[in-house]
């Protein structure tokens, strides 16, 4: 996958990470990087490379809302 240029990370939520990582990584080539299991207080995250220095994370969520910080009450790192 190209570079991509100005974007130090990027948070994205779905109500289905597995098949987001998978297009990323299968369709545009991108990496997995990190991924981290739900706890009762936290979502489960995916961090996906996208070269360089830049990456996306994304928070799987049961309703699929952006606005996280309504939702957890804390921004949406």
């Amino acid at each position: 996958m190209p570079d991509l240029l100005g974007i130090n990370h990027l948070t994205l939520s779905t109500t289905d990470l597995d098949r987001l990582v998978r297009y990323y990584t299968g369709l545009l080539g991108a990496a997995l990087a990190f991924e981290r299991a739900a706890t009762p207080s936290d979502p489960r995250i995916a961090v996906i490379s996208v070269g360089g220095d830049d990456h996306l994370m994304i928070i799987e969520t049961t309703t699929g809302d952006p606005d996280l910080t309504v939702r957890t009450g804390r921004p949406d790192w």
